[in-house]
């Protein structure tokens, strides 16, 4: 990667050190709390190789997720029902802000920065309202307050 062009910048997230053009592949998935599901997920990982995992309702047991290799970078919302794995070495993700049903990471990929959000609605609770609740904890939002 030609960090010639970062040079002299300050930026809130750190550079990725991988220099591939490939893009970046995302897995999404909601684990329904089983267990089984999420003792499955490594094994999905290591067929797929997602660089980025977007998980909702992952098993926890002990304020962990069972199953996830050590080597993984894990971030989670506060309630721990929102989740972003990262199983790539490659990426250096900045947490951006975690909140009760979501956690937001920042990676700068080798052409630019993308912004990964993971996030649980509750079938039970009106869309609007959690819509409404991410926009307010949304830091452009936050800035318009100010």
């Amino acid at each position: 990667m030609d960090n010639s062009i970062f040079e002299n910048t300050q930026f809130p997230y750190n550079i990725a050190t991988e220099s591939s053009n490939e893009p970046l592949k995302i897995l999404q998935i909601n684990l329904a709390r089983a267990k089984a599901a999420t003792n499955q997920l490594e094994e999905t990982a290591s067929t797929i190789k997602p660089d980025v995992i977007l998980v909702q309702e992952q098993y926890i047991n002990n304020n962990r997720i069972p199953g996830i290799p050590q080597t993984w970078k894990t971030f989670s919302s506060l309630n721990q029902k929102a989740a972003i794995l990262i199983p790539s070495p490659k990426l250096k993700p900045a947490l951006l802000a975690t909140k009760v049903n979501m956690v937001a990471l920042k990676i700068q990929t080798s052409s630019f920065p993308i912004t990964l959000i993971s996030a649980y609605s509750s079938p039970a609770q009106d869309v609007h309202t959690t819509l409404r609740k991410f926009r307010r904890s949304s830091p452009a939002y936050q800035r318009k307050r100010s």
